[in-house]
């Protein structure tokens, strides 16, 4: 740990934010380098003869902008360059000996087989029409089409709650800037989809993730955090909870429902696997329609490459979804829409969804024989493996990279100040077969009878 004492007499402002300014010139001069460890909060208080709450408050902003990470047990540091976990979260491509369990592609399909008699469908029909612009949600008929087909699976809703957007990332997006989320305080998981916490940290949103159990979310844990803090926006997957796998009872869905109208939260319910287990769950959505924004998309379930998701608003703010629709991108391609509404209607999605499911039963047959100790529940792309002392997530994730298996460290899940728990992601999914993902785990399980490399900035 570094001794480092700024002088804030050189820098105007608020003392927090004198010691924000000294943090960036001395990162950007060399004198704190990249992994440097900072004074704790008391021993830099104490220095500076300042508040520790002056320090906690610098802190917290420099690791806003960048400049900083911090994890609790582990101190804070000065950030890698370009080290935002979003910045890694993108898509790899398996090429020769390595094997990818790094994200949750969907398993591989001949999709081809069902799409192309659908292209002939829709170049026969009035194609000029699905050339052009469109309303900003879609048209009623589209919609109509995936709320019949979204009743089957349970899921109520109405068409002019509906609309439709590029995937359930987009969705995210749409809600944030929708719900007049920007730069507020977002409850979630305490570990929680890296595509929300890349878009929260955009719109410079506070994320604050909460305690989690077997189930996902602890209701007890979003009540302390709703009487402490002022939040209107909680995101939740309440259904095969990424990265745990965890499924939500429907007392406990019951009971988060409770407290976010106690306290007038509005809840994401991010359900893009919620129909791949069998029977599905009770979604939040059916429960309390008015503070409940649904996303769900085709991307998991179907193809990702229509970028077709759809969103279930609250009636209040159905006006404030259209606007965001138009202003960040006017419409999804109503080309695309057409596709996935003939996907829907001729209900040439489910075998889709059944292949899928039969393959993931057989790849987490293998987890449990070859890495008995993962977590997994049955139509899940992806697996949780809680690691043994001493192993440390980043630790795993450098050694599986050497033996070329791709892993997501807990490291890309933690939701602000949670504390990460030593594991890593596995994603089932994303190899082209069973063999693949077979020799993938049996690596992965040999590597955890060894010795964990030394690793001082670990």
């Amino acid at each position: 740990m570094t001794i480092w004492t700024p002088d804030l007499a050189a820098f105007d402002g608020p003392l927090y934010l004198k010691l924000v300014k000294a943090l960036e010139q001395a990162i950007a001069n060399g004198e704190l380098p990249p992994q440097t460890r900072l004074p704790t909060h008391r021993s830099l208080a104490d220095r500076l003869g300042v508040t520790v709450g002056t320090i906690t408050r610098a802190y917290s902003e420099a690791e806003r902008r960048g400049l900083l990470a911090a994890r609790v047990g582990h101190g804070t540091w000065v950030k890698e360059a370009n080290t935002d976990p979003a910045n890694e979260w993108v898509i790899r491509q398996e090429e020769g000996h390595r094997i990818e369990l790094w994200q949750n592609l969907p398993v591989q399909l001949d999709r081809a087989a069902i799409i192309r008699p659908m292209l002939g469908e829709v170049a026969d029909g009035d194609l000029n029409a699905l050339l052009g612009y469109d309303q900003e949600a879609g048209r009623p008929d589209q919609r109509q089409q995936f709320v019949d087909w979204l009743a089957e699976q349970g899921v109520a809703c109405s068409e002019d709650r509906l609309l439709f957007s590029h995937g359930a990332q987009h969705g995210i997006m749409l809600a944030l800037l929708a719900t007049g989320c920007v730069g507020e305080t977002i409850l979630c998981e305490g570990l929680s989809y890296p595509g929300m916490l890349g878009n929260a940290r955009q719109l410079k949103n506070q994320v604050v993730g909460l305690a989690m159990d077997e189930e996902g979310l602890l209701p007890e844990a979003l009540e302390a955090a709703c009487r402490t803090r002022r939040a209107k926006l909680l995101y939740l997957t309440p259904t095969l909870q990424n990265p745990t796998t965890a499924i939500m009872s429907l007392a406990r869905r019951e009971a988060i429902v409770a407290i976010a109208r106690r306290h007038d939260l509005l809840i994401i319910e991010d359900d893009v696997n919620g129909l791949l287990p069998e029977p599905h769950p009770e979604p939040l959505v059916n429960l309390a329609p008015e503070r409940v924004i649904y996303l769900g998309s085709l991307a998991k379930i179907a193809c990702g490459g229509l970028r077709v998701g759809f969103v279930l608003t609250p009636p209040a703010l159905r006006s404030a979804f259209a606007q965001t629709m138009r202003l960040s991108s006017w419409m999804v391609s109503p080309l695309l829409v057409e596709l996935a509404c003939k996907m829907v209607s001729q209900r040439q999605i489910m075998p889709l969804i059944q292949q899928q499911r039969e393959i993931l039963k057989r790849r987490g047959e293998l987890l449990r024989h070859l890495l008995p100790a993962a977590r997994w529940q049955p139509g899940s792309m992806h697996a949780w493996l809680p690691l043994p002392e001493p192993w440390r997530s980043q630790q795993f994730v450098a050694a599986a990279d050497a033996l070329d298996v791709g892993v997501a460290s807990g490291e890309h899940f933690a939701a602000g100040q949670f504390a990460t728990p030593q594991g890593v992601r596995l994603s089932l999914s994303q190899p082209a077969t069973d063999a693949r993902v077979g020799e993938g785990l049996a690596r992965l399980a040999q590597l955890l009878q060894g010795t964990p490399p030394s690793n001082p900035l670990l």
